[in-house]
């Protein structure tokens, strides 16, 4: 049996009540109070860290990301693109592989690029994790190339 927690019960010791609660006092306070988690689940400790699964340095998501939050980090362009493949006919990508701050995979496909103004006007984004794609619908741009109307960045 390891000690890493506790003090073992020697060979011959008095069977009394500081003998054995001592070291189970020992356990206690190296595992902790599971009220006093911060976490819903606080039946078990395993409960508790299922339940912080996808918490990376406390940026939440993972599987179970919010789309409030996949939204916020979409519309922010809080992703890394990485193994960015480019259009063939203009320097702008087509498609790449996405890293979230959660940590989670995904890729990057535009959708629509737009050859007059050589710059994507529509993409989608996964989230391997969740298994959820955002979707960016093709933008309006004005004369000069400028945005001028952006739908609204969907969570499917």
């Amino acid at each position: 049996m390891s000690a890493n927690n506790h003090t073992p019960i020697t060979l011959g010791a008095a069977a009394n009540a500081a003998t054995v609660n001592n070291p189970l006092g020992q356990l206690d306070a190296a595992v902790g109070n599971l009220t006093t988690l911060a976490t819903t689940a606080k039946t078990s400790t395993v409960a508790a860290i299922n339940e912080l699964k996808g918490t990376v340095n406390g940026v939440v998501g993972g599987a179970n990301i919010s789309n409030a939050q996949l939204l916020a980090w979409a519309d922010g362009e809080a992703y890394e693109l990485l193994s960015i493949t480019y259009s063939p006919s203009y320097p702008v990508v087509s498609t790449a592989t996405v890293k979230w701050p959660d940590g989670s995979g995904g890729t990057f496909t535009a959708t629509t690029i737009n050859a007059t103004f050589q710059a994507i006007d529509a993409y989608t984004i996964t989230h391997t994790s969740s298994g959820k794609t955002v979707t960016q619908s093709s933008v309006t741009r004005d004369g000069d190339g400028l945005v001028t109307v952006k739908p609204a960045i969907v969570i499917s």
